[in-house]
C-alpha cells in the first residue's frame, strides 16, 4: 500500500497557502509535473492517502484520494482555468479531508525524523520535487505527529 506526501508551493498566481485551499476545497489535488503523473500512476491504490504540505506553512491536510489519475481536459471550464498551473498534468479527486495545523518548523523536524533524511537540504530537494511516496508507517508517524 502506497501513501503520498503531497507539496503545494508557491506559484506566480498565487501563494502555496491560497493554492493548497483552492484544490482541497474542490476535493482534488493537482499534478502539476509528469513525473508527479507516472509516479501516481504506478504506485496509487484503492486505499492510498495523502498528506499535504503547504511549503512556508508545513503540514495541514491529510486526505483519501478516492479516483485514478485523470486528465486535465476532465475539469470543467471554470476548474481548468482556476487550476490550469497545479493541474496540468492531470488531478485526482480527495474525499475525507481533515485539516490540521503544524508550523513549518514542527513539520520539517518531523518529517526529518520519519523520513529518516540525514539534513535539511536533503528534505529540502525532496520537497522540490513535489510528492513522496510514503510507506503505512511512515504516513501514520506523519498524521500522528502533526496532529499531537
Amino acid at each position: 500500500m502506497s501513501h503520498f506526501l503531497f507539496v503545494a508551493g508557491a506559484l506566480r498566481e498565487r501563494t502555496s497557502e491560497e493554492s493548497a485551499e483552492l484544490q482541497l476545497d474542490h476535493g482534488l489535488w493537482g499534478l502539476c509535473t509528469g513525473l508527479i503523473r507516472t509516479n501516481l500512476q504506478s504506485y496509487l491504490d484503492a486505499e492510498s492517502r495523502g498528506v499535504l504540505y503547504v511549503l512556508k506553512a508545513g503540514l495541514c491536510a491529510e486526505f483519501q484520494i478516492v479516483s485514478p489519475v485523470r486528465d486535465f481536459s476532465e475539469l470543467d471550464a471554470f476548474l481548468s482555468d482556476e487550476l490550469r498551473t497545479e493541474a496540468r498534468f492531470g488531478f485526482v479527486r480527495i474525499a475525507e479531508v481533515q485539516r490540521f495545523t503544524c508550523s513549518s518548523t514542527a513539520s520539517q523536524a518531523l518529517l526529518l525524523s520519519v523520513l529518516q533524511i540525514a539534513d535539511q537540504a536533503e528534505l529540502a530537494r525532496r520537497l522540490r520535487l513535489g510528492m513522496h511516496r510514503l510507506t503505512q508507517a511512515e504516513y501514520d508517524a506523519i498524521v500522528r505527529g502533526a496532529t499531537a
